[in-house]
């Protein structure tokens, strides 16, 4: 599930996750004051600024990370992926570019060695190379408040290209699309704000039932379940996760709340190939399965510097225990994501003219309960029980 602006929680993911000493010399220290001072100076959306924030107080930086194929490995001396970087973050924050010796490792522990040399804070975009059985791969990590899932896909599109002069006018204009972004939050912010107050009403976030089919122990390993879902035709009308609250409220997982966290992404129809943190909270409502609960132009945590609706409802969204994936999909497995900001996350998307991939998340109690409710629900989905709406 999208991982955005709302404080951490300390999942655990069992035994496999390693013990970190971090041991910093002079030289480390300083470097990483200069990177917490080029992200300080850089020119952000407040959907970033709420990431770097978040990261500086919990002492781990957010990352998104993506697994790329591509036709040769991407050697530190190639600077192919350096000059995308600098092209579209600039310099002064490309410079904090570390590319990894991977060598012999796996690919879980490649992806793991990628996502923490963003994480401990030694770098703000990391890379390798992987060999495998499949392929060549180049595996990406970046600070979260850089990057979205949906910035991923364009660096991946741009890496993969053979013209490299129009990739870097590519990555190039991404940025300008950035900066038009953060210029429009600033405009629109006021106007939204008081659109959210005249809207806003009182909201209550959605709590699991501690006994249910997605009752979950923020202590046990995290776990995806997904599964294939092949249906006659979608309803462009009704949307995938209108179907799913509604078919959610009925399977009795929820204790209390009206309301629980999506996410968005803000990019209008010209920004498809903006680069940065364009991704925020919204929060849906239960009640009305679906259903955006405040409109808007811009994001929650734009409007929040202004509105006290919006600084409510961000802290709605924030406190729910159950999230479901509004913006892109992921680059990596979600059994590859090492931490998640809401304990239990759903995704359902299209990933063809009559297809859906349907996706629990989660460090559940009873993982067989949890697996009986995905079947359930694709049952539901795929019209073959009489639970259906």
């Amino acid at each position: 599930m999208d991982r955005d602006s709302r404080r951490l929680l300390p999942v655990r993911r069992g035994s496999d996750m390693p013990k970190i000493t971090v041991e910093r010399s002079t030289k480390d220290s300083t470097e990483q004051m200069s990177m917490t001072q080029a992200l300080a100076d850089a020119r952000l959306s407040v959907e970033a600024k709420a990431m770097v924030a978040q990261g500086i107080y919990a002492g781990v930086a957010q990352e998104v990370s993506i697994v790329i194929p591509v036709k040769t490995a991407i050697h530190p001396d190639s600077g192919l992926l350096r000059q995308l970087v600098i092209a579209g973050w600039g310099e002064a924050l490309g410079q904090y570019l570390e590319v990894l010796d991977l060598g012999g490792d796996g690919a879980p522990e490649a992806l793991r060695k990628v996502q923490l040399a963003v994480r401990s804070g030694t770098a703000l975009f990391a890379a390798g190379s992987l060999t495998t059985r499949t392929g060549v791969h180049c595996l990406v990590s970046i600070h979260h408040g850089l990057a979205d899932e949906h910035s991923l896909e364009v660096l991946a599109r741009q890496l993969q290209t053979e013209d490299i002069d129009s990739a870097l006018m590519c990555m190039r204009r991404g940025r300008e699309r950035h900066g038009e972004y953060i210029q429009a939050q600033a405009q629109l912010a006021e106007v939204d704000g008081a659109q959210l107050t005249a809207a806003a009403h009182a909201m209550t976030p959605v709590r699991l039932l501690q006994t249910g089919r997605l009752a979950f122990d923020i202590q046990r390993q995290r776990i995806s379940l997904q599964r294939t879902l092949d249906i006659a035709s979608i309803n462009a009308d009704k949307p995938p996760v209108a179907k799913l609250l509604g078919c959610l409220q009925r399977a009795g997982v929820i204790a209390e709340g009206d309301t629980l966290c999506s996410s968005h992404n803000w990019r209008e129809a010209h920004q498809q190939d903006a680069i940065g943190m364009m991704t925020g909270l919204v929060p849906r409502s239960v009640a009305t399965p679906g259903a955006l609960v405040l409109p808007g132009k811009i994001s929650l945590e734009a409007c929040a510097r202004r509105s006290p609706a919006a600084r409510q409802a961000l802290a709605c969204c924030r406190a729910s225990e159950l999230f479901i994936n509004g913006a892109g999909r992921r680059g990596i497995p979600a059994s590859h994501v090492m931490s998640a900001a809401f304990p239990v996350g759903i995704d359902i998307r299209r990933t063809g003219a009559s297809q859906l991939l349907l996706e629990l998340e989660g460090p559940f109690c009873n993982a067989s309960a949890a697996t009986n409710l995905l079947n359930e629900l694709a049952d539901v989905f795929m019209d073959r029980s009489e639970w259906n709406d």
